[in-house]
């Protein structure tokens, strides 16, 4: 297509001298220059009358055939444009076109019609003092547009700004409280387990809860700013305000909202949330401070009591920041070989030591031992403890296998390995690779990996069954549906917590629930072991009670495994605390 300064130029040359121009030659060069009517063309003298326009022109506007006609003024040819239903929604553009026209240009305007069209017009002068404008209906690309900016500051499936709309907003509120000696509140809020709602019900559910989650948010906070900046969670910044008492009533509006019952598709959903809340000026002066520390109020209620609405404190950050050290340190531990496996002995209650369970701990080269109790959460949480599983799994049967004295040896296994890994196909090629007895190898699992997915856990299990190597349930008795889990699955062993065998002395309780297992073992034929034994009494009361094995402080305690060499290579039968004791 023929450039618009061009056709200008073109069409300048032929009206230079209109008397000297046919009005057949006028349409042949008409008819060659303007056949792409795609857009409008009209072409005035430097009286401001009408000379030429194309088909474009018409049906840009709809003017009907014969309402134009050579020498018409520029105000007539309006007349006619405003005629046929196009009728300015500003009328200021009026001026503005007429102002563009007369000057001769170049300029450029887009008008907006009445019916929501956009028009945009290029006004280019000629040397003989006319002007040529151009006409083009942009609406389609003017909505395009429009979609995009609106998509660039929303988001999809809620409606609600997004991320990047709302880092504006607490700009904005930033200068106004700034400027006003006011303070606002920085509010995240994330549904709770909003994984599990997606896994059962599917991805559809999912974002109908958003949506659904987004309405009753937008009814509560109408006195802030709403957005979804991704995945389950939801932002508001309320408003500037002096007043410390408005930011607790924000925080009691959304406690309500942080136990809700939604009707989505037929499921009758309950639904939790938990918040985290940070307030200019004390816990912050800057947007990232603000939604950093928001955030880690919200991770705390998460960890803490979930359900909550939780306000920032200064002692959470030095947390945080522990805890992500902590991450960075883990991340490397096990390239820079700083796990040890310990082992406790297992013994019958006569003394005896059928066996071991190996217990990972981590020497830190700065903190020293880490707890299990801190840095096995941590590697859950990161996805770290697939590998170092796998490498307890691999050191252990490698140190079992060199033992004289064939004893079993026990091994945790996180129920994440399970949904990530083939844990048969490993245990398999772990023991082919050392050699161990797969009778000698125990894998021990808590109520955990049953519980997301019972059927595809059960058929894990009976594959490791199936190698040869004994399964057993770790902390018996501590969760809900432990008893459904023995009649589904023929467990080679459970493990009595130590929470009762602790207690079995000072709490009646205790003592009634430990023997009520011991009785259900036996109706099941299923050997079992009571794990935190560390006195006489305790030991005296599992012996008589009908306990096959016992763990604990009074038998030995974790240590690395040349700490039992005697035991291991059959030169002694009891190890050194149970000899002292007895």
């Amino acid at each position: 297509m023929m450039a618009f300064t061009s056709i200008a130029m073109l069409l300048s040359s032929i009206t230079r001298r209109s008397d000297s121009v046919t009005p057949s030659d006028r349409n042949v060069v008409v008819d060659a220059l303007l056949n792409d009517d795609s857009f409008g063309l009209t072409l005035f003298d430097a009286g401001g009358r009408l000379q030429l326009w194309n088909e474009g022109f018409l049906n840009i506007y709809g003017i009907p055939p014969g309402q134009l006609a050579v020498g018409q003024k520029l105000g007539e040819v309006r007349d006619t444009v405003r005629a046929s239903g196009n009728e300015l929604l500003a009328s200021s553009q009026l001026e503005e076109l007429k102002l563009a026209a007369m000057s001769g240009g170049p300029a450029h305007i887009v008008v907006e019609l009445r019916g929501g069209r956009h028009i945009k017009i290029s006004v280019q002068g000629l040397p003989n003092g006319g002007w040529l404008s151009r006409h083009e209906d942009i609406t389609d690309r003017q909505q395009a547009e429009q979609r995009f900016a609106y998509l660039a500051l929303h988001d999809i499936a809620t409606g609600l700004p997004n991320r990047a709309a709302f880092n504006e907003r607490i700009v904005e509120n930033l200068g106004l409280a700034r400027s006003g000696n006011a303070s606002f509140a920085v509010i995240r809020l994330g549904i709770d387990r909003f994984k599990e709602i997606n896994d059962v019900f599917g991805q559809t559910v999912g974002d109908a809860v958003l949506a659904e989650m987004a309405r009753r948010l937008a009814e509560v906070c109408h006195w802030g700013f709403l957005a979804r900046p991704g995945g389950d969670e939801f932002s508001i910044v309320t408003p500037p305000d002096g007043a410390e008492g408005a930011i607790q009533e924000v925080c009691r509006q959304l406690q309500q909202l942080c136990d809700s019952e939604l009707n989505i598709e037929g499921h009758r959903i309950r639904i939790g949330a938990t918040a985290g809340v940070s307030v200019y000026p004390r816990d912050g002066d800057d947007p990232d401070q603000l939604v950093a520390h928001a955030d880690v109020a919200l991770y705390r209620a998460k960890i803490e009591q979930r359900g909550t609405v939780c306000l920032f404190e200064p002692a959470m950050d030095l947390q945080i920041r522990e805890k992500r050290a902590l991450q960075r340190d883990l991340a490397v531990a096990l390239e820079r070989k700083e796990f040890e496996i310990h082992y406790q002995p297992q013994a019958d209650t006569a003394g005896q030591i059928v066996g071991f369970e190996a217990l990972l701990r981590w020497r830190h080269p700065e903190r020293g031992m880490v707890s299990p109790a801190l840095f096995v959460p941590l590697a859950e949480e990161t996805g770290q403890i697939g590998p170092i599983d796998e490498w307890v799994l691999r050191s252990v049967c490698a140190e079992a296998a060199s033992w004289s004295k064939p004893l079993a040896i026990a091994v945790n296994f996180s129920p994440l390995d399970f949904r990530r890994f083939d844990v048969p196909a490993l245990i398999l090629q772990i023991l082919l690779e050392t050699g161990l007895e797969a009778s000698r190898l125990e894998i021990e699992i808590t109520e955990g990996v049953l519980i997301d997915d019972f059927a595809g856990a059960i058929a894990i299990l009976r594959k490791i069954k199936n190698l040869g190597v004994r399964v057993a349930m770790d902390d018996f008795g501590a969760g809900y549906s432990s008893l459904s889990y023995l009649q589904s699955f023929p467990f080679d062993k459970i493990k009595i917590d130590q929470a009762f065998t602790r207690k079995l002395e000072t709490n009646p309780e205790s003592a009634a629930i430990v023997e009520a297992i011991l009785s259900l073992a036996r109706t099941l034929k299923l050997p079992v072991i009571a794990e935190g034994v560390e006195t006489e009494k305790q030991l005296a009361f599992l012996a008589r009670a009908g306990c096959d094995e016992v763990q604990g402080y009074l038998i030995g305690r974790p240590q690395p495994i040349g700490h039992y060499r005697d035991l291991t290579e059959g030169k002694s039968a009891r190890p050194a605390e149970l000899a002292k004791a007895g």
